[in-house]
């Protein structure tokens, strides 16, 4: 009788194996290749830590979702000193046009002191306010406004990339025009 029961649960755990078939990633990591995000340092980051800090209607201070957010986001940057972030600040408030982008432009200064505080370096670090430019959820419920008040930190390219960067070589017209016939020839 235990013999059955052992032979029944390695076949089921055969047949679960075969099934289910080896994952060379997580799920996560699959279902970003097959919709075309981006890999590397910045989809890592907004895994890792995220990278949004929402904010109360017409405010920005932070709260302690919003502290301990940035303090992770902190954390992982450290870890990386040659990235540089770019902190965007939205809005979904009632007023015109100059009070949103001026809230916003508010977030995003707020999360960069707090990310300098927290030890990031202040050169590393870049701001832009798009007041309502770019509302992620269009919509008049509470709730779902609230979305769209947010400074979102964002990765962008190495602190130091314009000095790695290679310089282009001028190429003489002549030159060119050799290679285009090489090109043409083979």
């Amino acid at each position: 009788m235990l013999w059955r029961k052992v032979l029944a649960g390695v076949a089921g755990g055969v047949a679960l194996a075969g099934a289910s078939g080896p994952q060379l990633m997580p799920a996560g990591a699959q279902n970003r290749m097959q919709l075309g995000a981006p890999s590397g340092p910045a989809a890592e980051f907004q895994s890792a830590v995220g990278d949004r800090v929402f904010f109360g209607e017409a405010s920005a201070e932070l709260g302690t979702r919003g502290r301990l957010a940035l303090e992770a986001q902190a954390a992982w940057l450290l870890h990386y000193p040659h990235l540089s972030v770019i902190v965007e600040g939205h809005a979904d408030d009632a007023g015109g046009g100059d009070h949103n982008l001026a809230i916003s432009q508010q977030r995003a200064e707020v999360v960069r002191r707090r990310l300098i505080q927290l030890g990031v370096a202040p050169e590393r670090i870049r701001t832009v306010a798009f007041g309502r430019e770019r509302l992620i959820a269009d919509c008049a419920a509470a709730a779902c406004a609230a979305q769209n008040r947010r400074a979102v930190t964002i990765i962008g390219p190495a602190a130091d990339a314009a000095a790695v960067a290679p310089v282009p070589v001028p190429v003489a017209r002549g030159d060119l025009a050799a290679r285009r016939f090489e090109r043409r020839v083979n």
